[in-house]
């Protein structure tokens, strides 16, 4: 079953951040571009605008609980996506609005669930959307003594529900995404979120009509001095990964189906 309290215990698992963090140092943001547009590269970004929608199964696991299972449907811009839960609920994001049906599923965090999987999915190839600023801060702690290249993934003021929200990118030897380290103010605000530093790193390469997706992602802690560290917290794991051609009103909210509100109202 999935309670009020599994969805607080997936939001604790996942925000945070190290507040000490924002001190690093931000290189040029030409050597940000030149990053973003290598990983972009590496993943297959032209490649992937040729398709119209991807399609996958999704498990969410945090906790020793199963959070989601489903099937996870965006649009590969990432602007528009739906989530059909094996329980029968679905969330839908419209490009402006997030929807769950039926208007009386116990399920919580609909819009939070729509918007955080399908972007953590589409992330190689979303550094250089319109608004994003990436700053190269050279070779940065990785893991178990390890360095990586890396940059730091800030928004502008009016993008997105949460443009508080940062990232720290790696990228691997051959220019793909490694990991990210991240806050999630959605809901709870930069103070609350800066409380504990996470981690998302990327396994299981899968390449799809020219295209790398990453089929097992897996969630730590995390700081600055160390990179990612500890046991792990939480996984995802996508399989049938596919482009498809999405049927009339996919990401249309359904007769049957309640708003979920914006953050802070």
């Amino acid at each position: 079953m999935f309670q009020i309290r599994q969805q607080h215990l997936v939001k604790t698992l996942l925000l945070g951040l190290l507040a000490s963090y924002l001190s690093l140092p931000a290189l040029a943001d030409a050597k940000g571009d030149a990053f973003a547009a290598a990983i972009g590269k590496a993943h297959g970004k032209a490649a992937l605008q040729q398709h119209e929608a991807l399609q996958a199964r999704l498990t969410v696991e945090f906790g020793g609980q199963t959070m989601i299972e489903g099937t996870l449907l965006t649009d590969t811009a990432g602007g528009k996506v739906r989530i059909d839960l094996d329980n029968g609920t679905h969330f839908v994001f419209d490009g402006e609005q997030a929807w769950t049906s039926p208007a009386d599923s116990p399920v919580q965090g609909g819009r939070f669930h729509v918007l955080t999987w399908s972007y953590f999915l589409l992330a190689p190839f979303k550094l250089q959307d319109p608004g994003a600023h990436l700053q190269d801060l050279g070779q940065r702690p990785f893991r178990d003594g390890k360095s990586l290249p890396a940059a730091k993934l800030t928004f502008g003021s009016d993008v997105g529900d949460s443009p508080d929200d940062w990232y720290v990118v790696y990228g691997n030897d051959h220019h793909q995404l490694r990991a990210m380290a991240y806050i999630v103010t959605f809901g709870k605000g930069l103070s609350a979120a800066e409380k504990e530093p996470h981690a998302i790193t990327y396994d299981q390469p899968t390449t799809l009509d020219g295209v790398t997706f990453f089929s097992h992602w897996q969630f730590w802690n995390w700081t600055a001095e160390q990179g990612v560290h500890g046991d792990r917290i939480g996984e995802v794991k996508l399989s049938d990964l596919r482009f498809v051609v999405p049927e009339a009103g996919t990401f249309t909210a359904p007769e049957d189906s309640r708003a979920e509100p914006l953050p802070g109202s």
